[in-house]
């Protein structure tokens, strides 16, 4: 094996050497190095875990937080489609006694419009009357006037004023 090494060139004491030089080293970095080493990695590794754990207890945490803010929107959405409701039907019911309202309202003027035109009515056939009267009156005056002389007129006058103060 000694001739097999020369003819490559190694030396062998120059390899027990490096072999326990990189003894010493396997050595001084298991009793120096190696621990705190995997110390740090043991520690990151936790740390790492304990993140994790965190991380899946804050997703729980924001899902039951999205849970409870989705059951206040939906308490929300159904008092407002209840509040909604109740004004659709206080409108209606304000709209029903605005209606109403209307309606007697113009049932009012109706009336009232047919007793002004009853009383216009009257008025009218009043004053018809009385102009009847009237013309009848002048055109009794003017017949009487011509035919009665004055002996007739004096006894219509007396007879008129019996008349009158009799009903007196």
């Amino acid at each position: 094996m000694a001739d097999i090494m020369e003819s490559l060139g190694i030396d062998p004491m120059q390899v027990l050497a490096n072999f326990i030089g990189f003894a010493i080293f396997l050595w001084l970095m298991a009793r120096y190095a190696w621990k705190p080493i995997l110390s740090f990695m043991d520690e990151r590794r936790a740390d790492i875990a304990g993140n994790f754990r965190k991380i899946e207890q804050e997703k729980d945490d924001l899902e039951k937080l999205k849970r409870k803010y989705q059951d206040h929107i939906d308490r929300i959405e159904e008092e407002a489609t209840q509040r909604i409701q109740e004004a659709i039907k206080e409108g209606q019911s304000s709209a029903r006694r605005i209606e109403d309202d209307a309606r007697s309202r113009a049932q009012a003027i109706l009336q009232k419009a047919k007793a002004d035109t009853e009383r216009v009515l009257e008025e009218a056939k009043l004053e018809l009357r009385d102009y009847v009267v009237e013309v009848g009156v002048e055109a009794g005056r003017k017949a009487a006037m011509e035919v009665l002389d004055e002996s007739s007129h004096r006894r219509l006058v007396e007879r008129f004023v019996e008349e009158l103060t009799g009903v007196r």
